[in-house]
């Protein structure tokens, strides 16, 4: 044996023989693949994520509105086959039927298999293993037999059927299932589960909150009896507690995805609603994640936000010196307006919004706020250290800040233009009556934004007739990491003053006044 290689080897053995020892597994990966009645938003796919334990990885590669025709037309095929998961969920169906346009039909015995098996064949040649759903009932009741559903998916059910037979593919027979479940619960109870259709009517179709839970429940039950090498990552019962749902995308502009991330709460909601919108001088930041210490840290807000149940978004938008002023300010209008439209696929209310933003994120809320036409109206604003009064350091600064600069591409001496754009972005210019109620939160300690321009803010709030709260915390820099140990009744104080503004969360059936 080459002398290097022997030394190579034993010099990691000791490490292999640790990884042997310890047990350590790695954690299976798993892919859902398929229409609306997948996604996270309008399936099973959010219940779903609910009966996994932390020790597996969950992407829900689902779109809306597709047939595996159309899935693999636009391209989804592909990013979900490169996502290299373990194991691939795949149903399709509710879009393969006459009717459904030439880009997505298909027919059960010929295109609907032959897509099917295509996918079947191009996951195994990953090393993953396929496992084929049949396409979840349409909750619809057949008028000449009340107790009965009238199932109009059969002719593709009977077909995944046959071809998890035919190549020898776990097989969770899903229609079937729900099926039996919406008959067994009756029609009344089986429409309590159907979300509202923009005109009121139920949709038979799709799932919202307690429905994508229940339906959910039935693909994990099939699952840890005919996958037993996932049973370890599978709850008999979903976990209590919130639900994580990560980059879901509300926009697209500039060549660019507009992603968000939204927690969404156990129970049945309606819950109000909180849009997060991060700091990071307009040039940096993220809606979940940065460097330890980073000043643009926002996730000090997720946990007294979850444990008060609140649905909470928390957003990412363009920023500088890439994309100039106004790209990230649209975003944030756009991510409001996709929010008021979408919040009740998250158990969230479209009646009960707040605004949250922190230094260069509370300049935007309060921005939109102050601007806001009834599509992007709320119903509470509340700024973190926010920018709301560019004029009023421009002198200790000697000029536009670096930050300004980029955001604004204009140079650092202040010239009649530049002064012109800043005093037309300054929220403070904007104030007028009939803005909703705002909160303040800002430390006297802050080295980057001035106090003073939540005093001024405030003031031209009330001289405007709108109410507004101020929380001056002692001693607090301008970062909101160290904000709770300078003032741990702070975070309780926002949820009171959130709650009071918006409203309670709605108590769970069968509890006490």
């Amino acid at each position: 044996m080459n002398s290097l290689l022997r030394f190579l080897l034993l010099a990691l053995l000791p490490a292999l023989l640790f990884a042997a020892d310890s047990g350590v597994v790695k954690p299976p990966h798993i892919v859902l693949v398929g229409d609306s009645t997948v996604t996270d938003r309008t399936g099973w796919g959010m219940g779903f994520r609910a009966f996994v334990t932390d020790g597996a990885i969950i992407n829900n590669a689902a779109e809306g509105g597709r047939s595996p025709k159309s899935y693999r037309a636009e391209g989804h095929c592909v990013k979900a086959l490169a996502l290299k998961g373990d194991y691939y969920l795949i149903q399709f169906g509710n879009n393969d039927e006459p009717g459904k346009g030439l880009d997505r039909e298909t027919a059960p015995a010929t295109t609907y298999t032959e897509n099917m098996a295509r996918y079947v064949d191009e996951v195994r040649a990953l090393g993953a293993t396929p496992i084929l759903v049949t396409s979840l009932t349409r909750r619809n009741f057949d008028p000449a037999r009340p107790d009965r559903i009238k199932p109009n998916l059969v002719p593709y059910v009977e077909a995944v059927k046959r071809l998890a037979a035919e190549k020898n593919v776990p097989l969770i027979d899903l229609h079937a299932s729900s099926l039996n479940w919406c008959e067994q619960i009756g029609p009344v109870e089986t429409a309590k589960l159907n979300p509202r259709k923009p005109d009121g009517s139920p949709d038979t179709t799709h799932l919202e909150g307690d429905g994508s839970v229940v339906f959910a429940r039935l693909v994990v039950a099939e699952l840890r009896q005919f996958v037993p090498a996932l049973a370890r990552v599978l709850r008999a019962e979903p976990a209590g507690g919130a639900i994580k749902l990560s980059d879901l995308e509300y926009g697209e502009a500039g060549g660019e995805s507009l992603k968000l991330d939204v927690s969404v709460p156990e129970g049945a909601g309606p819950f109000p609603v909180a849009i997060l919108v991060h700091g990071g001088g307009w040039s940096r930041g993220d809606k979940s994640s940065v460097p330890p210490g980073d000043s643009a840290d926002i996730s000090p807000w997720f946990a007294p936000l979850t444990k008060a149940k609140f649905t909470w978004f928390s957003i990412n938008y363009r920023h500088a010196p890439k994309n100039r002023w106004p790209a990230g300010f649209e975003d944030v209008q756009t991510a409001i307006r996709w929010v008021k439209a979408h919040a009740a696929e998250f158990k969230g209310d479209p009646s009960r919004i707040a605004l949250l933003g922190h230094s260069a994120g509370g300049h935007l809320v309060c921005l939109a706020a102050t601007l806001a036409d009834d599509g992007v109206r709320v119903q509470a604003v509340v700024g973190f250290a926010p920018v709301t009064n560019h004029e009023q350091d421009l002198s200790a600064r000697g000029g536009l800040s670096p930050s300004l600069q980029g955001l604004l591409n204009r140079p650092k001496e202040l010239t009649p233009e530049s002064l012109g754009l800043l005093r037309a972005i300054s929220p403070l210019n904007h104030v007028r009556p009939g803005l909703p109620p705002f909160l303040l939160i800002h430390g006297d300690g802050d080295k980057t934004v001035p106090l003073q321009q939540s005093i001024d803010f405030q003031a031209k709030l009330h001289a405007n007739g709108v109410s507004c709260d101020l929380i001056v915390i002692p001693g607090a820099p301008h970062a909101l990491a160290t904000w709770e140990k300078l003032a741990p009744d702070y975070p309780a104080r926002l949820i009171e003053w959130l709650r009071g503004n918006l409203g309670p969360v709605p108590r769970a059936s069968g509890t006490n006044p």
